[in-house]
C-alpha cells in the first residue's frame, strides 16, 4: 500500500473487508484525481463521491454494484476520519445536499444547485 496519511488510515480499517472490495475503495483512491491524501477526509470524501458518480454515469450493469460499495464505503470511512478529528459537522455540509451532492444531483437533473427544482419543489 503507498504510503500516504490515507492509505495509513485505511490500512488497519480494510484489514477484514473482502479483497475485491478493497481493492476497489483504493482504486478509487488512488485514481481520483486532485485528491489531497494528506488528508483523510477530504480525499475518501471526494474518492466516494467519484465513485457514486461513475455509477451514475454508467449503464447499469451488474459490475457497477462493486463501485457503488466501494463509493459508499469511501464515504462511511470518510465519515469515521472525520468523527476521530472532530470534523463530523463540516463533512456534512461539504458533502450533503446544500454541498457537493446536492450540486451533483442538481447537474443531473439540469437545475442550479439551491434552486427550487433542485430541492424538489
Amino acid at each position: 500500500m503507498t504510503e500516504t496519511p490515507t492509505h495509513r488510515w485505511l490500512e488497519p480499517r480494510m484489514a477484514g473487508a473482502p479483497p475485491e472490495l478493497a481493492a476497489d475503495i483504493l482504486r478509487l483512491v488512488d485514481t481520483t484525481p486532485g485528491l489531497d491524501l494528506s488528508d483523510p477526509v477530504a480525499a475518501l470524501a471526494a474518492a466516494g463521491l467519484a465513485g457514486l458518480e461513475q455509477v451514475a454515469e454508467g449503464t447499469g450493469e451488474r459490475s457497477a454494484a462493486l463501485r457503488l460499495l466501494a463509493a459508499d464505503a469511501a464515504l462511511t470511512y470518510a465519515f469515521e476520519a472525520a468523527a476521530e478529528s472532530g470534523r463530523s459537522a463540516e463533512l456534512a455540509e461539504q458533502v450533503g445536499l446544500e454541498g457537493e451532492l446536492g450540486e451533483r444531483l442538481a447537474r443531473e437533473a439540469g437545475a442550479p444547485a439551491g434552486s427550487p427544482q433542485a430541492e424538489g419543489s
